[in-house]
């Protein structure tokens, strides 16, 4: 009894010291990859404002929306490496012969971390089912140029703008605010056409429409009609626009035609992470391994390259799934491949550990089936 309780009590030691390690080396390596990607979005929009193409004032919360996304994104990787790294450095050090003379597994270190997955795997999903799609979709909005005025606001002298919703352009020399000078002006609607070439242009707003005054111009009108172009001067010319709602009424309606669609593929995708997170464990407790002579982190590129074939699959899949609505094809299936893979490496360790380094079920001879199985399924969606 005395026996049985030090050996509980050095596992439970050697439990949270591999615990503790992991869940260091996750939020590190989670944190690293955040600030990068939050980085380079920042500097992608910062450079589309310097081009006048985005108010820079909108930024910092177009970026902020999409934290849960990026979070979501990150947590299978950065929990994957922190596994691999961890049990690397394990073997490196000769450290992993504590646990193995204590009775303890590689398949025991993924039970010792099951309630730390199942939090990442819990935390994972509902930041990409809840709030990642809400929050992308704000923040898309905010990127978008909606109105006619923020259009002209965005303008910048000598850019030819194109107008939306109309087949037509506007460009001017300078602006100040609303009012812009030496402007070229073309709108387009039907067969009916305007050119309009002025010295200076002011803009008012007047509730759904806006009133366009130009001064001290000239005007070419029906260019593309078979009944003649109209050539005019003027000293000034108003000219109204409507705001138009037919294409937010069009995509909103898009929208709940395919919310049965959309919902099915965002289920499979959100749910992925967490099943991902589960499978991703599983394997890194035994890709970790480090042979002899060979250093800790040998173990990273194998890792990432299986890492990716995972996740370039499920990414195919997900959009597979949302443009085929009548599909039987399910993301399990990638799951289930990969689920199978991590089963094999459980086996070789446990039933084959005295296997020849070229055999069957050497680790390369496994890369190469997993490839041939990526291939396979690739057919499949594609």
């Amino acid at each position: 009894m005395h026996h049985s309780s030090q050996g509980m009590f050095k596992n439970n030691i050697l439990s949270k010291s591999f615990n503790l390690e992991v869940f260091k080396s996750t939020t590190a390596i989670l944190s690293i990859f955040f600030l990068l990607v939050v980085g380079s979005r920042f500097v992608s929009y910062f450079e589309q404002a310097s081009e006048g193409n985005l108010d820079p004032s909108i930024i910092f919360y177009a970026v902020l929306l999409r934290f849960p996304d990026f979070i979501s994104l990150l947590i299978p990787l950065s929990f994957f490496l922190g596994i691999l790294i961890t049990v690397s450095r394990l073997y490196a050090d000769r450290e992993i012969y504590a646990y193995f003379s204590s009775g303890i597994a590689p398949i025991n270190l993924a039970k010792f971390i099951f309630p730390q997955a199942l939090i990442f795997a819990l935390v994972a999903f509902l930041l990409s089912f809840y709030l990642a799609p809400s929050g992308k979709e704000i923040s898309n909005d905010l990127l978008k140029i909606d109105t006619f005025e923020e259009q002209i606001l965005s303008l910048e002298p000598g850019e030819i703008y194109t107008l939306k919703n109309s087949s037509g352009f506007i460009t001017s020399e300078s602006r100040e605010g609303l009012n812009l000078s030496n402007v070229t002006f073309f709108n387009q609607l039907n067969e009916d056409s305007l050119l309009i070439s002025s010295s200076s242009l002011s803009i008012n707003k007047l509730d759904e429409e806006y009133d366009l005054s130009f001064k001290k111009g000239t005007m070419n009108s029906n260019l593309f009609s078979e009944d003649g172009k109209v050539f005019s001067t003027f000293g000034i010319f108003n000219f109204k626009i409507n705001e138009q709602s037919s294409t937010s009424d069009q995509v909103l309606g898009d929208y709940f035609n395919n919310q049965n669609t959309t919902l099915s593929s965002e289920f499979q995708w959100s749910l992925s992470f967490s099943m991902a997170i589960f499978i991703l464990m599983f394997m890194a407790v035994y890709l970790g391994k480090v042979e002899p002579r060979k250093g800790r982190l040998s173990v990273i590129l194998p890792g990432m390259f299986i890492y990716i074939l995972y996740f370039s699959l499920l990414l195919l899949g997900k959009d597979y799934v949302s443009q085929n609505i009548n599909t039987n094809f399910n993301l399990g299936l990638i799951h289930l491949v990969f689920g199978l893979f991590a089963l094999v490496l459980f086996l070789r360790d446990k039933y084959f550990m005295l296997i020849p380094s070229r055999g069957i079920l050497s680790f390369q001879s496994l890369l190469i089936i997993l490839l041939i199985l990526y291939m396979i399924l690739m057919g499949v969606i594609l």
